[in-house]
C-alpha cells in the first residue's frame, strides 16, 4: 500500500510522539498536528488497513514494524532537509515547512545521492549516476 503524504504525516507524528512520550494515542496524534480528532480516526483506520499500526484496548496506537520502518524514513528525511535548510541561513519555522514538503517528493535514489554527495564535502564534479 502506497501512502498518501497525509498518511505520512501521520506515521511521522505518531514515530515522534513515542519517541517523547512512550504510549499515543490518537488526541496526543490530533494536537500534535493541529488536526481534529475524526481525521486522526479515519487516518488510523486506514493505516490499521494498511498494516503500518494497531491500536490496542486502551486506543493506544502502535507501530508495526513496517509502520516504525516506513515512520524512521521519513523522519530522516524530515531532520536532514530541516537541518541542511537550517545551515543554509533559512529560520527554522520555514526550514520546517518546508523539509515536510520535501521529504515526501523526492525519491529515495535522490535522497541517498544528496546525503553521499554531502558528506563528501560537495565534490564539484559528479558523474549523475
Amino acid at each position: 500500500m502506497k501512502l498518501h503524504k497525509s498518511g505520512e504525516d501521520y506515521l511521522e507524528a505518531i514515530f515522534v510522539l513515542q519517541q517523547k512520550k512512550g504510549m499515543v494515542r490518537s488526541v496526543d496524534v490530533a494536537q500534535h498536528l493541529g488536526v481534529k480528532k475524526p481525521s486522526v480516526c479515519n487516518a488510523v483506520s486506514i493505516l490499521e488497513q494498511g498494516g503500518f499500526l494497531v491500536k490496542d484496548e486502551d486506543h493506544f496506537l502502535h507501530l508495526t514494524e513496517k509502520g516504525r520502518e516506513t515512520a524512521e524514513t521519513i523522519y530522516e528525511r524530515h531532520c536532514y532537509f530541516k537541518n541542511w535548510l537550517i545551515e543554509a541561513g533559512v529560520e527554522d519555522a520555514t526550514a520546517e515547512q518546508e523539509a515536510c514538503r520535501i521529504e515526501h517528493d523526492i525519491s529515495e535514489q535522490s535522497f541517498q545521492k544528496l546525503k553521499k554527495w554531502k558528506e563528501l564535502g560537495h565534490p564539484e564534479e559528479t558523474n549523475g549516476d
